[in-house]
């Protein structure tokens, strides 16, 4: 930073000029939010008291947060935490940052509860990472008890902490396990955001997800689909008559997921949805009753 008074505007100027050199998206929202998060002021106060110094502690953990976000740690991990579905998720470099796309497929999970001819007690997430999903439908669903699987030791304490902040904790079991290799029984609900992106193709997304995001939760194989894939194998033995699972998938992977789906999953209708953007994002396999 240049010499001189250290006030919040001149602050917020540095931020989002030196954010900006780098490619950050939204420098000054991203200058704003780091700001409030380091010292406690808020942007109507950085409007109406432009002039206001932070004391220097306060001033040298924006500057350090700022200098976290240009080497373009996401500022999902540098805050903490992430919203989805309009709640707050503690997340770590352990899991993935959840995505506003996964939350059709709470959506979706949401109106099948509603409209399924025997509520459904019992839900089973399988990689569920910090635990967005499952938390989410149980603070939806005051009647369901959740299932979540992860491979992370790391991910599951996060995925218990964020249950904890939701109060479900007494409703959610949370287990170490390769997909639903541990769980021993059948559902009537499976969710589940698996990995997807192809091995080669980590390396030309942003920096954020290549360098930061956790790498198992990412890669999806050579095509993007084999541990998907090897999860469809898996249904027959894991939905229950007249169950359901929703599987998010990546861009262009949807035809091939439903062929591959109707090979692999006897007696289900195999269906495809779309998320808000409207892109194929989710297989709906619906076990015949």
């Amino acid at each position: 930073m240049t010499d001189g008074p250290r006030t919040v505007s001149s602050l917020l100027a540095w931020a989002r000029d030196s954010m900006e050199q780098v490619g950050v998206d939204s420098p000054w929202l991203t200058a704003l939010v780091l700001l409030e998060h380091a010292t406690g002021i808020g942007r109507e106060a950085v409007l109406a008291h432009p002039e206001v110094q932070p004391p220097e502690e306060l001033v040298d953990l924006f500057v350090a947060l700022v200098e976290r976000r240009r080497a373009r740690e996401p500022l999902a991990y540098i805050l903490g935490y992430r919203e989805f579905y309009g709640r707050r998720f503690a997340v770590t470099r352990e899991t993935l940052i959840p995505r506003p796309e996964t939350e059709q497929l709470v959506h979706l999970a949401l109106d099948w509860l509603q409209l399924a001819p025997t509520a459904p007690q019992l839900l089973l997430d399988v990689g569920t990472g910090s635990g967005a999903i499952a938390i989410t439908l149980l603070s939806q669903r005051p009647q369901l008890v959740a299932i979540a699987t992860d491979v992370s030791l790391g991910a599951l304490a996060v995925a218990r902490e964020n249950a904890l902040d939701q109060e479900v904790e007494r409703r959610l079991r949370l287990v170490a396990c390769d997909l639903a290799s541990a769980i021993g029984r059948t559902v009537p609900l499976v969710v589940a955001n698996l990995p997807y992106v192809p091995t080669d193709a980590i390396p030309e997304l942003e920096p954020e997800i290549d360098s930061f995001e956790p790498r198992y939760a990412l890669d999806g194989g050579p095509d993007g689909m084999a541990i998907i894939t090897s999860f469809l194998g898996a249904l027959d033995s894991l939905l229950e008559p007249g169950g359901r699972a929703i599987l998010e998938f990546g861009d262009g992977q949807g035809g091939e997921l439903q062929a591959r789906a109707r090979n692999l999953v006897h007696n289900a209708e195999i269906m495809l949805e779309l998320d808000a953007a409207g892109m194929e994002r989710f297989l709906v396999v619906q076990s015949a009753p």
